[in-house]
């Protein structure tokens, strides 16, 4: 895959931390970071954070700008992975009751790009929401050896479907309850995507060169995550039986955008 660095200069990256800081600023209005307490003690990825890259970020670190565009190309790939396992036509052929249409959410975003500012592929200890209480979060990092810049829609594609490819681990079991002191092959990056809960997400890109490569650390932030012992998704006879408000016009196994979901339930195995 052909890349290319990111045009920039000091004056851009300065002005860019500036406005990441008035967007945690403004936030924090509304919400106080420091006092999520669905963190359970953990300190929050936005707690004390001015948005900067950290000091142990390779020169000239810079994010990758998501745009409409962008943002579309993943929340489309999620709702086209949840579409084909909701309707039965996934490896395992379980229909969904009741799966959420994801719709993309600047906030979970905003919180993504701190970690990727971090330029570790590194999960945080928290970055809940006030509204999501039990964010979920993917991670997944590329290095090429190309110069050009990398479209950032294609990269979170490539992200999609390189989580998608834990599918072929999963059982009718699994989805049924997500297992517990499990060592198998790793699923968590493929169920939180086809998650029943999981009704928004928001992505960030970091781009940066590490040994040489031009390396693109994705973060995705989810509205829900897996829970011991719960469902992934609970399975009917029929797709979106159980829906309540219609289905999605485009996915017609997933329920409609206004759909009342249940994304902030209590962890069973607490």
């Amino acid at each position: 895959m052909e890349t290319a660095r990111t045009k920039g200069s000091s004056n851009w990256l300065m002005i860019q931390a500036i406005a990441m800081l008035g967007l945690l600023t403004a936030g924090s209005l509304a919400t106080d970071y420091c006092q999520i307490e669905s963190c359970s003690g953990e300190k929050h990825i936005a707690c004390g954070n001015d948005g900067s890259f950290a000091n142990s970020c390779p020169a000239g670190a810079k994010l990758l700008a998501v745009d409409n565009a962008a943002q579309k190309a993943v929340v489309v790939a999620h709702n086209d992975l949840r579409q084909q396992w909701a309707s039965g036509q996934g490896r395992v052929r379980v229909s969904a009751c009741q799966m959420a249409t994801i719709s993309w959410d600047p906030e979970l975003a905003r919180l993504a790009e701190l970690n990727v500012k971090q330029c570790q592929m590194e999960h945080d200890d928290c970055h809940n929401t006030k509204i999501y209480k039990n964010s979920g979060q993917n991670l997944y990092i590329v290095g090429t050896t190309g110069s050009g810049e990398s479209d950032a829609a294609d990269i979170l594609r490539n992200a999609v479907a390189d989580w998608a490819t834990e599918a072929e681990h999963i059982n009718a079991d699994q989805l049924a309850e997500y297992p517990d002191n499990y060592n198998g092959p790793t699923i968590g990056h493929f169920t939180v995507m086809v998650n029943e809960r999981n009704v928004a997400v928001g992505c960030a890109i970091s781009n940066y060169l590490d040994d040489g490569f031009n390396t693109y650390l994705v973060a995705c932030n989810y509205a829900a995550t897996n829970f011991i012992g719960s469902p992934i998704y609970k399975s009917c006879s029929q797709p979106a039986e159980s829906c309540k408000s219609g289905t999605n016009p485009k996915n017609s196994a997933l329920c409609s955008s206004s759909e009342d979901v249940d994304y902030n339930f209590d962890d069973p195995s607490a």
